[in-house]
């Protein structure tokens, strides 16, 4: 069975998992549990979990602090052909992003119960044709510069214009301009952006997510 696909119905599905002391037994026991699931790995941080050889199974549970660390290892989760379960209260900004790449994602008050049958059932999201970058005309996909792209980048995945300035290391008057120039750009191929959950959009359409 090829990682990239979901697993069929009756089919082990290998879990590793990221959790904190307080959360790996009851995540453990809860996976032990079910026939259907199998715990490969588990560990309390994402750079020990990498180099495990039981990464990433089938889907891979982040039950960790939110944030845009969070969001990289989706992503780097993603990469590896798994699916992605989270268990953490995360703002609406995060949700968007890690919806965007299908992980699911269960509040941090439900119990590790509620997560284990998340991970039964989580299924990789169908994407929509008519949203990728692929199917837009070229003329309807701005042309960012460097920078813009850069900063767009930065600035969906949840980040401040400030801390968008400090991960690119300019001042935050020239961030600012940069996100300023996306939005007219793409505002001007008439495909709204003025939002930040709109940008989460376009940069999602057009591949920069």
């Amino acid at each position: 069975m090829s990682m990239a696909e979901s697993p069929e119905a009756g089919t082990l599905r290998r879990v590793s998992a990221v959790a904190g002391s307080e959360q790996r037994d009851a995540l453990r026991d809860a996976i032990d549990a079910d026939e259907a699931l199998t715990l490969t790995a588990i560990s309390s941080r994402f750079a020990n979990l990498v180099v495990d050889p039981g990464f990433p199974g089938d889907v891979v549970v982040l039950a960790e602090e939110p944030g845009r660390t969070m969001l990289a290892h989706a992503r780097t989760v993603v990469a590896a052909g798994a699916l992605v379960v989270v268990h953490a209260d995360v703002d609406t900004t995060l949700r968007r992003a890690l919806e965007g790449l299908g992980a699911a994602i269960v509040p941090l008050g439900e119990p590790a119960e509620a997560v284990a049958e998340q991970v039964a059932a989580v299924r990789r999201p169908t994407r929509r044709r008519t949203t990728s970058w692929t199917d837009e005309p070229a003329e309807r996909r701005p042309r960012l510069s460097p920078g813009e792209r850069r900063a767009l980048t930065h600035y969906v995945q949840g980040l401040t214009t400030v801390q968008v300035a400090a991960e690119m290391g300019v001042g935050y008057e020239t961030a600012k301009t940069f996100l300023r120039r996306v939005r007219a750009k793409y505002a001007a191929v008439d495909r709204p952006a003025g939002r930040r959950a709109e940008l989460i959009n376009r940069a999602e359409e057009d591949g920069l997510l």
